[in-house]
Order: structure tokens, then sequence, then C-alpha cells
């Protein structure tokens, strides 16, 4: 590679100017949206949450449990986790609620603390897939850093497409986002009047009939009430935190 001339160190400088990360903080939550000051931009989505940055920004750093959301041409990721495609209602429910300038109500549902959220722009690409890394499979029994092994540490493996339920089509139905204990995140269907309990029951299923403990509404708390309808629960098109009891 040539080496840089004076004239490429200026333009670096100069493109660096044109970018703007503006913050908005809040007693809740707080926005960061980072974009190209000179990018023509026709998405009413992302044109709400540039102005909500620039009229309410500050100059205060993220905090450093911010949550990183990477928005892309299909879909977006929240702390380079899977890819979530906009085609999604629960997805697209999300990004309305960021365009709104709000942090989306499924990150608040993690957390009894204000959220914080980076916004970062790569509408210009396509989402791909990282390649899959090359690994050594090993037999025996595994150990922590700690020196205990990974089995009396209390894990549960997830396999969320271990879960089943049934499903009328002719009822009125939804999604739940369910997040569990290992930060895995399953997007499931229900009917209205499927039960927590169904849901409690699809969500053991997919760590081996683990009993599981729901995390929902804001702040978090706990969901035991097993006879209720997830309607009448208020999960329905919501986001649920799950962990083994």
């Amino acid at each position: 590679m040539p080496p840089a001339t004076l004239d490429d160190l200026r333009k670096k400088e100069e493109e660096d100017k044109k970018k703007t990360n503006a913050y908005v903080g809040g007693e809740k939550s707080g926005l960061a949206v980072e974009y190209p000051g000179d990018k023509k931009d026709d998405e009413d989505a992302w044109k709400r949450m540039q102005q909500l940055a620039s009229t309410s920004g500050s100059s205060d750093p993220l905090p450093s449990d911010h949550r990183a959301v990477t928005v892309y041409r299909n879909g977006f990721t929240v702390d380079n986790g899977p890819f979530r495609p906009l085609s999604d209602p629960l997805n697209k429910k999300f990004m309305d609620e960021m365009a709104a300038g709000r942090c989306p109500a499924e990150l608040q549902a993690e957390s009894a603390e204000p959220v914080h959220v980076a916004v970062h722009d790569k509408r210009g690409e396509e989402y791909k897939e990282p390649a899959t890394p090359s690994y050594v499979k090993f037999s025996g029994e595994g150990n922590t850093l700690g020196g205990g092994s990974a089995s009396s540490t209390g894990g549960y493996s997830v396999e969320a497409d271990k879960g089943t339920v049934v499903v009328d089509p002719a009822k009125p139905k939804g999604k739940i986002q369910i997040r569990f204990h290992d930060g895995s995140r399953k997007a499931q269907e229900f009917n209205e009047d499927h039960t927590v309990g169904d849901l409690r029951n699809f969500c053991a299923q997919c760590v081996g009939g683990q009993a599981m403990a729901i995390m929902g509404g804001f702040p978090p708390k706990p969901v035991t009430d097993d006879s209720l309808t997830l309607k009448a629960a208020g999960l329905l098109n919501a986001a649920v935190t799950v962990k083994p009891a």
C-alpha cells in the first residue's frame, strides 16, 4: 500500500469532521446516533432519529454498559448478536420505538436501570453472516477459569428449536421475543388465549425440561401466575427474559 500523501490526510480529516455523533440522554434512557453528515437520506425513520439527536444532543459520553444497535439495509443487530430482519413485526416495532427517540421496550425490559443505546448506521450495506470459525472439539469434563467443572456451574444449554407450541391460525395471535439466560433470543408466535404456563412450558422445552422463571414488563418483574392468558399478562408483542428457576 503506498504511503498516504498530505492530500490524503486532508481528505480524511474533512471526512472525519463531517461525521456526527449526537447523544440524547434522559432519565429513563439515552440514544446516540452516528451518521455521515453529508449523506442524502429519504428514510423518515432515520431522519427522525437524527433530528431528535441533534435537537436534544449532549456532550456526555455514553456509559460503559450501553447497548449497541447496528442498522443495515436489510435489518439490524443488537450488541453484535443475531441478525434481525425488518420483515419481522417485533423487529419493526423495535425500530419504530427508536425512530420515536425512545429506548426500545425490549431492551428496557431486560434492566431495572436506565438503558442507553448507541445506533450505528450501516444502511449502505447488506448484512452478511460472518464466516463460521473452525474449532476442535475436546472430550472430557470442561473446567471454568475458576477451577470448577462447567457442569457444576448450574449452566443449562439452550436449544430454541426444541420448543413447540400449537398455534391456531384462526385465532388472534402475536409474537413474544424471548431472551434466554445465555443471551440467545427466540421470537415465538402464540395465540392470545395461550397462558403464561404455556409460555413457561415452551421455554422449559428449550432447556431440556428445566423449570424456568419469566421476567416481563417495566420495570422487569417476575411473571408467576401461570393461569393468566398472554394477552391479559401484557406479554404478546413484547419481550421477556427467562432463566432457570
